[in-house]
């Protein structure tokens, strides 16, 4: 029997957590497998280990997990698969397939283009866009991300860049650093609202009451947008397909 247990990194907020559980559970709906499950790689529970688990105990003899996350990066790349290698110790009959996370391609261009439509962004040269992601010590994260930028660059012909909270460039920086006649969207590629966004809103309020003349608009968060739930199960298919 195949299983399919999809694996988000969890919020410090329990309303942030609950956010991830209901869309996790209408994409769980909307598949085909009977076994399936979700879980966190911390800050809440069932851990990845409790949730492989769960599906092996109710007959799984494979299971396929996929990272709920963005981009490739550490937690993708080391500790995912490293709590995996736990399951696998306890199970080794049972044959474990691990997906890719979502990654840069359409369906989340088509999310960024619209976050930033629906603050008004038009394309004109006299605007610019500002991707923030949370940071990565993985340097594939950084590349995907700035392919991402230039993915959107192409698309609407403004200057598009990246900055980040908690690696260099800091978003922050690269705001001062912007051209002060320009109108700059800032856009938090995140899937977790919460203390981040708060945190960034608070900055851009600090830059604009010390630079009243400079116009920077927050976007929505790309959050858990309802169409990464196809996108999900593609990689779910693509996981097993290897």
């Amino acid at each position: 029997m195949e299983a399919t247990v999809f694996i988000s990194h969890g919020s410090r907020s329990e309303q942030g957590n609950k956010v991830f559980v209901s869309f996790i559970e209408k994409v769980i709906s909307t598949g085909e497998s009977t076994n399936a499950a979700y879980g966190f790689l911390e800050n809440a529970r069932p851990t990845i280990f409790e949730a492989v688990e769960s599906c092996i105990l109710k007959g799984a003899t494979s299971v396929t997990v996929v990272p709920v996350l963005l981009l490739p990066g550490i937690h993708a790349n080391v500790d995912i698969p490293d709590e995996l290698e736990r399951v696998r110790q306890n199970y080794p009959e049972v044959e474990i397939f691990y997906g890719q996370p979502l990654g840069v391609n359409e369906t989340i261009l088509e999310i960024v283009l619209d976050r930033l439509k629906k603050q008004g962004f038009s394309g004109m040269k006299s605007e610019t866009i500002l991707l923030v992601g949370h940071g990565s010590r993985n340097p594939l994260a950084a590349e995907g991300f700035v392919k991402l930028a230039d993915r959107v660059q192409e698309k609407v012909s403004s200057k598009a860049d990246t900055g980040y909270i908690t690696t260099q460039p800091f978003y922050g920086e690269k705001l001062l650093a912007s051209e002060v006649h320009k109108k700059v969207y800032v856009l938090p590629f995140l899937l977790y609202t919460g203390g981040f966004t708060v945190k960034m809103e608070e900055t851009i309020n600090s830059i604009l009451v010390q630079n009243p003349e400079r116009e920077i608009v927050l976007c929505e968060p790309v959050g858990f947008d309802e169409r990464l739930g196809e996108l999900l199960m593609q990689r779910v298919d693509e996981a097993r397909a290897r």
